[in-house]
């Protein structure tokens, strides 16, 4: 059997489906129809498609549903460094958010609570401002209202998870980070705050898998919410597949237009005139509200921070991550948080910690400008085309527009695909 023609068939039947303009929900059929014949490299097509044309968002979701450890994990994507360890199981492929959308049964394989409604950020039941109270016991170490710390401690203290996939803070540079296995309330609460550089909170899940924690909550941004969703519920059933079906009790989705590279905050250091490690805390709130150790505290224009967005950001539709059972964000407020319940997972937890006295809320209407700007945020990524009708990341270099908050502003018309077409080996 010749492999790497068996691979490049199939990636020109992708693109086949792709340039006829045919149903995104049946491009999968590309690699899936292959499944009963016996697979093929799908880590190959993988790395033709996505990565090497800089499409790959970073979610890690190939990394961590890869059955035999195929992939290394490094500047923000996978590299295929065991290649022949490969096993044709299709999963690297069934799982990467960026090849294709969400399917259409997922809502149902979720558990979205009905009645719902989508009013531009996501199917949901309700929605309000929530903030952690004083027997939340958090300390005020959450950004804006602590409410993903505080549920995620909460269900611990139930014994309803073992640990919960999160995002930690490197103790020279705290807005950077990586992946942590919180395992206690207090590793928990070392992870609380949001970081606006990249963090691929989802690696952890490969280490959950391992030594055997379980059950779980995983928090991350819209692009991992979708990457852990496809590994539960791919066609392709598997044990590994199962594994995160099974234990992946609540998804917590936060709010997320695009992130921010390392080279921001060093221009953050140098401009302030202090060591990384003093910058103790980013928010953003139509600007870029910076808190420095001591107690000082600066405001930077978001618009002239925008050459340090993060360009693979482009290629992620999702900002409220609406496939969260959770969805959180601060839109503009200081001290709440927005809370998007969707699922029936999401309420359940929910409720129980309103009920237990560590959550207080406030309707929508206490700050009405808030569901507006959301709303506005959302619709502006989904409204772009889906990432394999985008430029590659090379077409956007030769162009000079790396920001994804500005490649498709004013209107501009998706490339047509044939125009997108990343290169197909023959």
């Amino acid at each position: 059997m010749d492999l790497d023609k068996l691979t490049v068939n199939v990636q020109k039947r992708y693109r086949s489906l792709v340039e006829s303009e045919a149903d995104p929900n049946e491009w999968a059929y590309a690699w899936r129809s292959e499944y009963n014949r016996g697979g093929f490299k799908a880590v190959d097509f993988l790395m033709r498609e996505v990565v090497t044309p800089g499409k790959c968002v970073g979610c890690a979701a190939c990394v961590t549903i890869c059955p035999v450890d195929v992939f290394d994990y490094e500047d923000e994507k996978p590299r295929s460094v065991r290649e022949d360890a490969c096993v044709f199981c299709e999963l690297c492929a069934d799982v990467c958010p960026v090849l294709r959308p969400t399917d259409r049964d997922l809502p149902t394989q979720i558990g979205l609570l009905e009645p719902n409604v989508d009013e531009g950020f996501g199917p949901y039941q309700y929605a309000m401002l929530a903030r952690a109270t004083p027997k939340a016991a958090i300390g005020g170490r959450g950004q804006d209202g602590g409410v993903a710390s505080t549920l995620v401690i909460h269900m611990m203290d139930q014994g309803e998870i073992q640990g919960a996939v999160l995002g930690a803070e490197e103790q020279d540079n705290p807005q950077m980070g990586g992946a942590k296995l919180a395992q206690t309330p207090e590793e928990v609460l070392t992870c609380a705050r949001s970081r606006y550089t990249y963090q691929p909170n989802t690696l952890a899940l490969a280490q959950a898998m391992k030594e055997g924690v379980a059950p779980l909550a995983v928090v991350g941004v819209p692009c991992q919410v979708d990457g852990v969703r496809q590994q539960q519920f791919s066609s392709i059933r598997l044990d590994v597949a199962e594994w995160y079906r099974e234990n992946v009790k609540l998804v917590i989705g936060l709010f997320c237009s695009e992130s921010f590279t390392e080279a921001g905050i060093d221009n953050l250091s140098q401009r302030f005139e202090v060591p990384k490690k003093d910058i103790e805390n980013i928010n953003i709130k139509g600007r870029i509200e910076v808190k420095i150790r001591g107690g000082r505290e600066e405001i930077v224009s978001l618009k002239d921070f925008r050459e340090f967005a993060r360009p693979a950001c482009l290629y992620c539709l999702d900002y409220s991550a609406d496939n969260s059972d959770i969805g959180l964000g601060g839109i503009g407020l200081h001290g709440w948080t927005f809370t998007v319940v969707r699922t029936e997972a999401g309420h359940r937890v929910f409720q129980s910690a309103l009920a237990a006295g560590l959550l207080e809320t406030q309707p929508l209407d206490a700050a009405p400008k808030s569901k507006d700007l959301l709303i506005k945020l959302a619709k502006y990524k989904r409204n772009r085309p889906l990432p394999a009708l985008m430029p590659t990341l090379q077409q956007r270099q030769a162009e000079g527009n790396l920001d994804p908050k500005d490649y498709y502003k004013g209107y501009k018309k998706a490339p047509k695909a044939e125009q997108a077409t990343t290169e197909v080996q023959s």
